[in-house]
């Protein structure tokens, strides 16, 4: 007698058995590689991401004299580490003249060729301010000193606090900027220098020209904040 020959009911059943194999062995391989694409290729293609913010508090007084408690957080809202190279305090205070308006020329034209307008008809800022305090540090891979390491991992948080101390008989108001530069952790190090502005703010600039070391300014990245406070 004949081999009995395979029924079509069976043949069909091990089609269906192959293709439900390549498609569980096709989802495991897709979770692998979005497994290893999450966690290690997108993260070396995201750039680097700081936020930065201030806040500002009476920490006590004696007569006109005010002390003033910064608390300025530093925060990786990227993917990928960060290297912080280098950060500067410049703190101002600021007099306000009342009854006064602001002259001609001081963002107050028709708006057509400015970025910002500000003018008040009760008072005049004498601005940019005098320096109350200047204050600048570089960290690892900025100096060719032994730098204090300050990476950022992603979701880190640090904050540093700083007391500075103001006359409220001198200001009406004290402005505070802080500028934090950094790169990717795994970038190469770029050498930082300070340097005073026409105003006489603290800047962070490459100790190299970007016109010799391109590169070097290219990897770089900062971030600003500034914030206010009244002294009456």
């Amino acid at each position: 007698m004949g081999a009995e020959e395979p029924r079509p009911s069976g043949r069909i059943e091990r089609v269906n058995a192959l293709v439900q194999t390549l498609a569980i062995l096709g989802a495991g391989a897709w979770g692998v590689y979005t497994f290893i694409y999450e966690a290690r290729i997108k993260p070396g293609l995201e750039p680097p991401a700081v936020s930065v913010t201030t806040s500002l508090v009476r920490a006590g007084e004696r007569g006109d004299r005010l002390a003033i408690r910064s608390t300025v957080r530093r925060r990786n809202v990227g993917q990928a580490g960060v290297r912080v190279l280098g950060l500067v305090y410049n703190v101002t205070g600021v007099r306000v003249r009342f009854g006064e308006t602001a002259p001609a020329g001081t963002g107050a034209g028709d708006g057509t060729d400015e970025d910002h307008v500000a003018r008040s008809g009760a008072y005049v800022l004498e601005d940019p301010g005098i320096a109350i305090l200047r204050e600048g540090k570089l960290f690892a891979g900025a100096t060719e000193r032994d730098g204090q390491p300050a990476d950022l991992n992603p979701g880190e948080e640090v904050s540093r606090d700083l007391i500075v101390y103001a006359d409220r008989g001198r200001y009406d108001f004290v402005r505070f900027d802080v500028s934090l530069v950094y790169t990717r952790d795994d970038d190469p190090p770029v050498r930082l220098r300070f340097e005073h502005g026409p105003d006489g703010a603290l800047h962070l600039r490459p100790r190299a020209t970007c016109e010799a070391e391109p590169a070097a300014c290219r990897v770089l990245r900062s971030t600003d904040f500034s914030t206010q406070l009244s002294l009456w």
